[in-house]
């Protein structure tokens, strides 16, 4: 069954924004501010496993250059507003999607728990 052409549109971005594949997290996250509904949303995700894409594959690891950008405007944020920003304040500053900001922090934590000297 074809796609309608406002379905289509949002396939086809999501297909050229992750040509690896994406995760259920990920999909969540583009679609979140999109007019989707429900039933839209069961149909794209039938439309995405037709064309092969694994949506419980394992997400995408964090870079160590994604979450530089990340503490770059986290600082910056913090010196201009005086307060710790949203995820969404440093993926709008850092030019990153919500999603990736949220696994550089993860990334972040991690490597910060791992180091000698930080027990828990």
């Amino acid at each position: 069954m074809a796609l309608s052409p406002h379905l289509q549109s949002i396939f086809d971005a999501l297909t050229a924004a992750h040509p690896k594949g994406l995760t259920l997290d990920e999909l969540a996250e583009e679609l979140i501010r999109k007019p989707v509904t429900y039933p839209d949303i069961e149909e794209l995700i039938g439309a995405l496993e037709a064309a092969g894409v694994d949506l419980e594959g394992p997400s995408t690891p964090a870079q160590p250059a994604e979450l530089a950008r990340v503490l770059d405007s986290a600082r910056a944020f913090a010196a201009e507003h005086r307060r710790r920003p949203t995820v969404a304040e440093l993926a709008e500053r850092a030019g990153l999607s919500p999603i990736v900001v949220r696994r550089a922090l993860h990334l972040g934590k991690s490597a910060a728990q791992e180091k000698p000297g930080n027990a828990e």
